[in-house]
């Protein structure tokens, strides 16, 4: 997939996201007043999660420098999260919801393939139907930085590949859908099911990401700030209406090219291009907001990548481990797009996703040199690596009235399998610098 990702920024990210959390709680007035009489509620948690790993590539299928597939997995993991008290603005909003931050290790069979990451990251969950009064399904996503993965930092392309993981440091995103139940007013235990992507966006390579699904199995008991058993939504004073962001994002990236000059570049057994690529993008998107959770529009979308389209313009007589490429015009390093997109707010957390199509994509074309043998091989030579559909998931952590910290991926293709990185984005949403600077000032 053609991620756009910055993955050792990741870290950095979480702790900034739980800073801005912070600053929330101790920057709503309603939320102040609250914790002055009875404090925002915090709860403890612990859990298991045994699963099975996807063997989705020929190295977690055994191609790797033990020999041995990798199949399994266990993950233990500590928690913290806190609830905003139920008569504060954002109890009456989202009175299920919880937010924090999460430490937790993962085993994989097959021990010395992987190794045994550990995983920073922040968490939200809420509910999504109550059953009984003490029985009810929630939900919680995860998301940050896992260290400590096995890899090589050998130079020889066969022996990375047996190593599966180009970097010690990966991106880590989780999703649970779990049964409650309230065993005591202090205690809950759930369990359900949980997804996880561990990738590095391909800013190191190689990069066969891993995905595991599992059972997890948690306690959870408050430490302070019992709440009721059933509390209301109150969005009385909510009125729908339109929202404009503008996202601007830069990150870098590896980029994979074909040798072959009379085959575009697939993303299967193309060579490494040396060095790392800048990418960046601008994005407008206009949304109506429908109540405070959900919100959907559609975004202008513009993307540069430096490293584009090279395939079309490799120097057949350079070597392939160290080659050259004549410099691409830049309108093949532009493309321009519109997506439609949803979003889901929650407190200092919104996820937003979308998906879109290229609308300005050039084909490329193939420097003077490059011999063809017939126009069908011209043809088919010539796909922008830019053009078709493109999709998005993108974290939003409030910082300011206006002024957001956005993290995410950006993929191309769905299951293009093509190297890319990861976003680390800061999203002003203003029209206007007056109005934002205004707000940041005063």
């Amino acid at each position: 997939m053609n991620r756009y990702i910055n993955v050792r920024a990741v870290a950095i990210a979480v702790m900034m996201m739980m800073t801005a959390a912070l600053h929330v709680v101790a920057q709503s007035p309603a939320a102040g007043d609250t914790c002055r009489r009875n404090g925002v509620s915090s709860e403890l948690s612990i859990a298991a999660t045994p699963s099975l790993v996807l063997r989705s590539n020929p190295f977690l299928r055994g191609h790797n420098q033990l020999g041995k597939p990798v199949s399994a997995s266990f993950s233990g993991r500590l928690q913290y999260a806190m609830r905003f008290a139920p008569d504060s603005e954002y109890g009456r909003l989202y009175p299920y919801a919880w937010q924090g931050i999460g430490l937790g290790v993962t085993s994989f069979s097959a021990s010395g393939v992987l190794g045994s990451p550990v995983a920073l990251y922040v968490l939200q969950g809420s509910r999504i139907a109550s059953v009984t009064q003490r029985l009810a399904v929630d939900y919680e996503w995860n998301f940050g930085a896992s260290f400590g993965w096995k890899h090589s930092s050998s130079t020889d392309a066969a022996d990375r590949l047996l190593y599966g993981v180009g970097s010690s440091v990966n991106a880590y995103i989780g999703l649970a859908f779990m049964l409650s139940y309230e065993a005591t007013p202090r205690l809950t235990l759930r369990f359900g099911p949980e997804i996880a992507h561990y990738s590095n966006g391909n800013t190191s390579l190689p990069n066969p990401g891993v995905n595991r699904v599992g059972l997890r199995l948690s306690a959870t008991y408050r430490l302070h700030g019992i709440r009721p058993r059933s509390l209301s939504t109150d969005w009385s004073g909510f009125r729908p209406g339109m929202s404009y962001d503008i996202t601007l994002w830069g990150a870098w990236r590896k980029w994979g090219y074909s040798p072959s000059v009379n085959e575009p570049y697939t993303g299967s057994g193309a060579l490494e291009v040396p060095g790392r690529w800048l990418v960046g993008g601008l994005s407008f998107n206009p949304l109506y907001r429908f109540n405070p959770v959900v919100a959907a529009g559609a975004a202008v979308d513009l993307l540069y990548d430096d490293g584009a389209n090279l395939s079309a313009h490799f120097e057949p007589s350079s070597p392939f481990e160290s080659p050259r490429f004549y410099r691409q015009p830049l309108s093949e390093r532009i493309m321009g797009g519109v997506s439609l997109r949803v979003e889901i707010s929650m407190p200092i957390f919104s996820v937003n996703i979308g998906i879109g199509h290229s609308v300005y994509s050039p084909t490329p074309r193939r420097h003077d040199t490059v011999y063809y043998p017939s126009d069908d091989d011209r043809l088919s030579a010539v796909k922008s690596d830019l053009r078709g559909f493109y999709q998005m998931f993108n974290l939003k952590t409030r910082l300011y009235h206006g002024l957001y910290l956005n993290t995410g991926y950006r993929l191309v293709d769905f299951s293009k399998a093509t190297p890319g990185a990861e976003q680390k984005q800061m999203l002003i949403r203003e029209m206007s610098l007056y109005s934002f600077l205004r707000k940041i000032l005063l």
